[in-house]
């Protein structure tokens, strides 16, 4: 079993991939990974992440950049990279992750393997070095769904159904939420509608204009403001230093400006948050909660809307030979499901025509977990 290093095993290092954490060693296991000791899973090994957990690139200024498997000139993503990369060159049958905005996600699309988030609260949350606790869980990864399914059911305390799925209602993306797509992950996506149209099941299209627009006004507020405050509650705890040395630490220009957003008082302010939190997020989840009350079962998405970009992606990347702003593009699809607390799974979907994996995301509503993960598996056959 391969767990992230963010996560707490007795007796390893729990460096959360900063040197900030360097010296920290855990005194017991997070309940998680205890728990999955206790049903035979091996010794972990410890897999490397985006520093602090706080990017989807997989870089790290410390321990190095993470490359892809299939083509090291390019990032592994993250936050989980380190996870996403060793189970696809064959290290392990599955880990531990956490997802905060799409971290289980998209590096398994980007390394072709399954990633999953559960609905928030239905894994054990201790022993970690998070970030928002509004949107922190832990996450799976896996190279086969059977790994994932077995996990699940020891982490929620639930036997996984086993019976036959019937026909159910998928939602699709009208263009217009969709944006712009390579187009390898469109065709990825328009194969995979008429996939599960010939199995029998109903496709519509849903409105998805509301949950993303809420999702701008709340998200990354909520994110930065719960950062600032979570980190400057465990660095002293856990690492004996202050946020302050915690901050000078990080050794990735991306996180330290991140971090330095988070902790100006001035990009969100109390304010700011109190709206976020107090009517912008509960609208969110009320707008996903309508969709699926409306008889939608899913909803399908790319995971990403283009494959693993450059090793040395920065601040921007090329999509379609044009730049756009790396973070809030990669994590396009994954941010609004991970704000409102909903189950999602990344699916391999294929490759381009450089080889490079493709991932496609179905999304279900909250606590409807086991739903999802056996609708995933008639899909995959597996």
């Amino acid at each position: 079993m391969l767990v992230k290093d963010n996560i707490a095993v007795a007796g390893l290092q729990w460096t959360a991939g900063s040197p900030g954490f360097a010296a920290v060693r855990a005194e017991r296991d997070a309940t998680a990974v205890r728990l999955l000791r206790e049903k035979g899973a091996v010794l972990p090994i410890k897999t490397t992440l985006h520093e602090l957990a706080f990017g989807v690139t997989g870089a790290n200024g410390w321990t190095g950049a993470i490359a892809n498997p299939r083509d090291p000139a390019r990032v592994a993503g993250g936050s989980s990279g380190g996870s996403a990369a060793a189970l696809a060159a064959g290290l392990g049958d599955l880990s531990l992750v956490t997802d905060t905005g799409g971290s289980a996600r998209i590096p398994a699309s980007f390394c072709g393997v399954i990633g999953f988030r559960p609905s928030m609260g239905r894994y054990p949350s201790d022993g970690l070095i998070g970030l928002s606790p509004s949107r922190d869980t832990i996450g799976l990864m896996a190279r086969e769904l059977r790994w994932i399914m077995w996990a699940d059911a020891m982490l929620a305390g639930e036997i996984p159904a086993d019976a036959a799925v019937g026909a159910r209602t998928i939602g699709i993306a009208a263009d217009a939420d969709l944006g712009e797509l390579e187009p390898a992950v469109a065709d990825a996506y328009r194969r995979m509608i008429a996939r599960i149209e010939a199995a029998g099941h109903r496709v519509v299209t849903v409105d998805l204009a509301r949950v993303n627009a809420l999702d701008e006004a709340c998200g990354f507020p909520i994110a930065l403001y719960q950062t600032h405050e979570t980190l400057r509650a465990t660095a002293p705890d856990l690492a004996g230093r202050s946020f302050e040395e915690l901050v000078a630490a990080v050794a990735s220009p991306d996180v330290a400006h991140l971090l330095g957003l988070a902790s100006d008082g001035a990009t969100v302010t109390a304010a700011h948050y109190a709206q976020a939190i107090g009517h912008d997020w509960p609208a969110l989840r009320a707008a996903y909660a309508a969709i699926f009350a409306g008889g939608v079962d899913h909803i399908l998405l790319p995971t990403a809307p283009l494959v693993a970009p450059a090793i040395d992606t920065g601040p921007e990347l090329a999509l379609n030979g044009r730049p756009a702003p790396t973070f809030p593009t990669i994590t396009r699809f994954t941010r609004p499901d991970s704000m409102a607390g909903l189950p999602s799974i990344s699916l391999p979907s294929g490759t381009d025509g450089q080889g490079m994996p493709i991932g496609m995301m179905l999304t279900g509503a909250r606590h409807a977990d086991a739903a999802l993960l056996g609708f995933a598996r008639s899909l995959l056959g597996q």
